[in-house]
């Protein structure tokens, strides 16, 4: 064997061993659907930018964003896009270039200067006018680590300036180019100043003013636009058509043929991410270079136009694109969240469901159908079979353990789909009942609920065997929803109903033990001993946990909120209108929403989050399906920085660090404050307090406070702010101010008025008592006489709510407050009838219902007008037969109600009679010379319904029930007629208690019709 074979075969055996363990290593990773898009969100008209062309982004050291636009400069706080009206007198409305130098202040420069903003106000540079004009381009200066001003001129060459010694500041390179066409300068990490000369790249070494040209690379003929130095060093330079890179060991410019699309009509310059990754506009789109590859963001990914001027990736991980006149697309969270919608292949934006089969392929469950992502043919595949079920809607889904996928549709039929072939076996009920719910056992088994069934399917030699699982001997056990434990047990819910499930015992749970709710949506086990469940009639969610001892605890939150999942970190997620919370294993939590950059809000219950074999969650939305994988590296939200954005202090604009004073009268206050959050800042809270003022803080979510009429004093306004689910608050932010008195607040001012009051108050006690004595009988006598007119005025007004205004006879309101007195001495009539051996005559009430028999036909046929004249008679003919110590009740429409007080249930008959013949036995005047005959059918009942029933077995509304049907019986049995509900003689005899229930049917052991 030669000495070369060992080595060719270990050789050999190391390829062999990468290409294996390379293709488990594919094995296990999973494939995601090509062309993500990412929740975008709209800067808002309400900012004032919603149709402008952004030309620069920078955020400075206290975290403000810096816009440049071509109609003027804003600055965003995160919850205001200021526009900085001062700056145009400054620099011009159109600015050219924003740059952060390395101190974080902001540089600006427009067609009429350069100018920066510091200590909260714009300081223009004086560049000396035999050096201007500034060269025409979006990036003609630069700022070092000494704040030094490097500048390209039109025709004079770089300008070297310090800015706080302007008259020292010098010019060179003059003869070294033209200095006409379009350039590019920049600082680069090592505080190099690098530029164009004409064709070719030069640059200035820290603290020098000597050029050194890079030796060999030559720049295309066509424009450059800008340049930009990446977190590798590498510097890159951007034409009007290509962007490329110096190569400086083979002192050449490399052309980058994965990005040729001209820039915007606008122009506009790379920048960095926060990785140090290149961002380079285009008029096709974003590039973005990550891991050394170059990604194409469009509209195809959500963003507003292709024609992109600039990009920007602020502290918060949100990237920032700017459009042409198409104002500033916020990308949150571009690192954690993608997102696959019905642009991007899926049948339907609603997803409710996800699952890999074991090809390690993608299955999503929609409002239409279940689409499948073929990693090969890069596109959604939509499975065929299922086009009957597509009306039905497939939710949850399920991994059966030999391969098969089981589906449940809206309709309550559940699905068995070969993942090959796509063959589906339907299973439309079980004993007649709709399945409800489908959960996947670690056991590879597939368990559904059918309400009073519970069915476990188990594939066993080629066959698909049926179980059904014994419940509870409970009664009515009613199975909903179902889940899992990791070790297989089952866990279950049904109308106010928690039930678990070993494989061997049944526990039931209900309200008695711990329970909020009836209604419950969702549960979730994390370990066999635990749950959490959410309720649809409770705001909440229970944590339910079994412990060693045997007992149970129910931990019970008021979140209004779903439980959807629970991960490999031990963190339960939840689902609400404001998207996700997660719970941490130690309490703390953590909120996901669209603005961390979540596709929507609202989740599936079924499936709603998934966890993948590379850590990210599938999470299944009402609006497309999103990705989340959160960064390992992700650092924890501190308190965010509080900045005052303005004060008004007496109505003028005052500075936050100046200790400020106002005159008298003009002690107003208007603060406006952010904390510097720009991705969700509407989520953050605040506390504000003004001492001198104020006891204690105030909590708010608002953004401004306003204070008015504010006395003399010294006074602090602060404010501090806390990220949400936190405890830890920012360092306070203040202004102090004092409001200075008037003369007369002074101190020898005060003593001298006091003495001058006094005196004038003894003068003027003594002349006033007199003829206060004089004018106390006057009132006294006034008072007595307005009193005795309000006494008559409340009783009118007393008299007029008691009666219905229609037919001047007593309302509903007047026998619920008088009824009370009635009932009482007929109970008590009746106690001493029982009581007493001898015998007392017994008191009863007697409520008649009297209906005006087929009403209807007279408004109908006559006009409300001729019906409420006919009312208005039938109370008076009513009115004239009764007694007077009766009440008739305009009990509603066409009804009326006689309470009779002094007539007892044998005469009730004779005086429903009476009424009857009132009523029937003259035609009723209706107006305009029209006489109808009418009659009325009357239902009446005693009370106490039985006689010497002192305690009342049947309520008032008892007895006002039986004395309706009554009336429903004489209608029935023909109308103009009157009946009467009284106790049959053989009641006592009934095994049926004397109940209303008992009396609705009107049985004729225990009710006489009279």
């Amino acid at each position: 064997m030669s000495e070369g074979m060992p080595i060719r075969l270990a050789a050999l055996l190391c390829v062999l061993a990468t290409l294996v363990f390379g293709a488990r290593a594919e094995e296990t990773r999973p494939d995601f659907p090509d062309n993500p898009r990412f929740s975008v969100l709209r800067f808002e008209d309400r900012q004032g930018m919603g149709a402008v062309t952004a030309t620069a982004l920078g955020q400075d050291a206290q975290g403000f964003l810096w816009i440049g636009t071509q109609t003027g400069l804003y600055r965003f706080d995160g919850t205001r896009a200021k526009k900085m009206t001062e700056a145009d007198n400054v620099i011009g409305h159109y600015v050219v270039d924003l740059v952060i130098a390395p101190d974080g202040t902001p540089w600006f420069a427009g067609n009429r200067g350069i100018a920066f903003y510091k200590n909260g106000e714009f300081q223009r540079v004086p560049i000396p006018e035999n050096s201007m004009a500034l060269l025409s381009g979006v990036q003609i200066f630069a700022v070092d680590s000494r704040g030094m001003l490097y500048v390209l001129m039109f025709k004079k060459g770089l300008l070297i300036l310090d800015p706080n010694f302007p008259s020292k500041g010098m010019t060179i390179g003059q003869g070294l180019s033209d200095w006409e066409t379009q350039a590019g300068i920049l600082r680069t990490a090592d505080d190099s100043i690098w530029f164009t000369l004409g064709k070719k790249l030069a640059h200035l070494s820290p603290g020098s003013r000597t050029i050194e040209v890079e030796p060999g690379v030559q720049l295309p003929k066509e424009r450059v636009v800008a340049l930009q130095q990446d977190g590798s060093g590498t510097i890159w330079v951007r034409t009007s058509t290509r962007l490329g890179h110096v190569d400086r060991r083979a002192h050449k410019l490399v052309m980058e043929p994965a990005v040729a699309a001209p820039v915007n009509d606008e122009e506009g310059k790379p920048t960095v991410d926060a990785q140090g990754s290149l961002l380079v506009p285009s008029s096709s789109g974003l590039y973005w270079q990550t891991n050394g590859k170059w990604r194409l963001l469009t509209t195809r990914n959500g963003l507003a136009s292709n024609l992109i001027q600039c990009a920007f990736e602020d502290r918060e991980g949100t990237l920032w694109v700017g459009g042409s006149g198409t104002g500033l697309d916020r990308l949150p969270g571009v690192r954690e969240w993608s997102a696959w919608t019905t642009s991007e292949g899926l049948p339907d934006n609603s997803t409710w469901a996800t699952l890999r089969d074991r090809r390690g392929r993608l299955w999503v469950s929609t409002a239409h159908g279940i689409a499948i992502w073929d990693a090969r043919a890069h596109a959604w595949q939509k499975v065929p079979t299922l086009e009957e079920h597509l009306s039905a809607e497939i939710r949850p889904m399920q991994l059966a353990g030999d391969g098969s996928v089981w589906a449940q549709t809206i309709t309550g039929a559940i699905l068995r789909i070969d993942p090959d072939t796509f063959g589906v076996t339907t299973y439309a009920n079980y004993h007649g009942r709709n399945f409800v719910s489908l959960a996947g056992a670690p056991d590879g088994s597939i368990w559904a609920a059918a309400r009073t069934h519970l069915v476990r399917f188990a594939a066993q030699n080629g066959h698909m065997n049926e179980e059904e699982i014994p419940l509870p001997a409970v009664h009515e056990a009613d199975i909903e929803f179902l889940a899992f434990s990791p070790n297989g047990v089952l866990w279950a819910t049904g109308p106010g109903t928690l039930y678990r499930y070993d494989g061997r015992k049944w526990d039931v749970f209900t309200v008695k033990d711990g329970l909020k709710g009836q209604t419950m949506t969702s549960l979730v086990a994390p370990n066999d001993n635990e749950v959490w469940v959410s309720y649809n009639d409770v705001v909440g969610v229970s944590h339910v946990s079994m412990h060693l001892n045997g007992t149970t605890s129910f931990e019970f939150r008021d979140w209004d909120r779903t439980v959807v999942g629970h991960d490999s970190k031990g963190r339960m997620w939840f689902n609400g209108t404001d998207g996700i919370v997660l719970l941490e294993p130690d309490g703390r939590t953590q909120r996901l929403s669209r603005a961390n950059g979540l596709i929507w809000d609202d989740l599936s219950p079924w499936t709603g989050t998934r966890e993948e074999a590379d850590g990210s969650f599938l999470i299944a939305t009402s609006r497309g399906l999103s990705r989340y994988r959160e960064l390992e590296d992700k650092k924890t939200e501190a308190p965010p920085p509080v900045v005052l954005t303005s004060v008004a202090l007496g109505g003028l604009e005052r500075k936050a660090k100046e200790k400020a004073s106002v005159k008298a009268g003009n002690g107003s206050l208007t603060v406006q404050f952010s904390p510097l959050v720009l991705d969700n800042p509407d989520e953050v809270s605040c506390r504000y307090q003004l001492k001198g003022l104020e006891p204690f803080p105030t909590e708010t979510m608002l953004r401004e406070v306003q204070y008015g009429g504010l006395p003399a004093g010294n006074y602090e306004f602060w404010v501090q702010c806390k990220q949400p689910d936190s405890n830890a608050y920012s360092p306070k932010t203040s202004f102090r101010f004092e409001v200075m008195p008037n003369f007369w607040q002074t101190y020898w001012a005060r003593g001298l008025i006091a003495v001058v009051l006094l005196t004038g108050v003894w003068v003027f006690v003594s002349l006033r008592t007199r003829a206060l004595h004089r004018r106390k009988s006057e009132l006294e006598r006034a008072v007595a006489e307005r009193n005795a007119e309000l006494m008559r005025k409340n009783k009118e007004l007393q008299e007029i709510s008691l009666t219905d205004p229609l037919t001047g006879v007593r309302n509903r309101r007047y026998f619920y407050e008088t009824i009370s007195k009635d009932i009482a001495q007929a109970l008590r009539s009746h106690q001493k009838s029982t009581d007493s051996p001898v015998p007392v005559p017994r008191q009863d009430l007697i409520f008649a219902l009297v209906d005006i028999d087929r009403f209807k036909r007279v408004n109908d046929e006559m006009g409300h007008t001729a019906g409420d004249k006919l009312l208005q008679e039938v109370a008076k003919r009513i009115e004239s037969v009764m007694r007077k110590s009766d009440d008739l009740v305009r009990w509603g429409g066409e009804e009326f109600l006689l309470v009779c007080r002094t007539t007892d249930r044998e005469n009730a008959s004779l005086l429903c009679g009476r009424v009857l013949e009132a009523v029937r036995e003259t035609p009723f005047d209706v107006g305009n010379g029209v006489q109808v005959h009418k009659t009325c059918s009357i239902g009446w009942a005693p009370f106490p319904w039985v006689k010497g029933d002192a305690g009342g077995l049947l309520s008032i509304e008892n007895v006002l029930e039986l004395a309706d049907k009554a009336l429903y019986t004489a209608k029935r049995e023909g109308r103009n007629r009157s009946y009467g509900f009284l106790p049959a003689a053989t009641m006592t005899l009934s095994e049926k208690s004397v109940s209303i229930e008992n009396l609705r049917d009107c049985p004729p052991e225990l009710v006489q019709i009279v």
